[in-house]
C-alpha cells in the first residue's frame, strides 16, 4: 500500500487542533467568569453607595427638622429620631434603621444593605462670613452593600442659620 508512511500524521493533526480548541475555550470561560464577577462588584458598589446618599439624605432631614434646638449646638437629647449628633467623632456609627432588602442572585436568598449616617458639629470657625449665627455640622453617611468590603462614605457640610 502507498498510505504506510502516513499511518498516524492524522492522529497527530487531530491531537494539536483539539489542544488549540480546549485552551480557546478554556480562555473564553475564564474570561466570561472574571466578567461576571467585575459586574457583581460594581453592583453591589451601587448598592452600598446609594445606601451612602440614602443616609447622607436621612441626616440632612433630621439636622433640618430639628434647626431650631441646632442653632445652640445640639446634643443626643434635644434631637429626637434615629441617627445620633455629636460633637466628637464616636467610634460607633448610629443605625438609620433604614435596610433595603435585597435579593441575592448566587444564593437566591434576600440579603441586607445598611445605610447610617453620623453628624458631628463643627468649630464656630468653620461658619460662612457674615453668618456669625449659623452653626456648621458635617453629615457623614455610610453604605454597605451585600458583601461586606463593599463600604462607601459620603461626607457633606450643613449649616443651620436663624430666619
Amino acid at each position: 500500500m502507498k498510505f504506510d508512511k502516513q499511518n498516524g500524521f492524522i492522529l497527530i493533526i487531530s491531537l494539536i487542533l483539539l489542544v488549540v480548541v480546549t485552551i480557546l475555550v478554556v480562555n473564553g470561560m475564564r474570561n466570561t467568569i472574571m466578567n461576571e464577577k467585575m459586574s457583581g462588584n460594581y453592583m453591589d458598589r451601587n448598592r452600598a453607595y446609594q445606601a451612602a446618599e440614602q443616609a447622607l439624605r436621612q441626616g440632612s432631614a433630621l439636622l433640618q427638622a430639628n434647626a431650631d434646638s441646632c442653632l445652640d449646638g445640639c446634643t443626643n437629647s434635644t434631637v429626637t429620631g434615629v441617627g445620633s449628633i455629636v460633637t466628637a467623632m464616636p467610634s460607633v456609627w448610629s443605625d438609620t434603621n433604614s435596610k433595603d432588602i435585597v435579593l441575592d442572585t448566587t444564593s437566591g436568598k434576600e440579603q441586607l444593605t445598611s445605610a447610617k449616617f453620623l453628624i458631628n458639629q463643627l468649630p464656630d470657625s468653620m461658619r460662612p462670613t457674615g453668618k456669625e449665627s449659623c452653626k456648621a455640622y458635617s453629615i457623614m453617611g455610610r453604605g454597605q452593600g451585600i458583601d461586606a468590603r463593599s463600604v462607601v462614605m459620603l461626607q457633606t457640610t450643613a449649616f443651620v442659620c436663624p430666619l
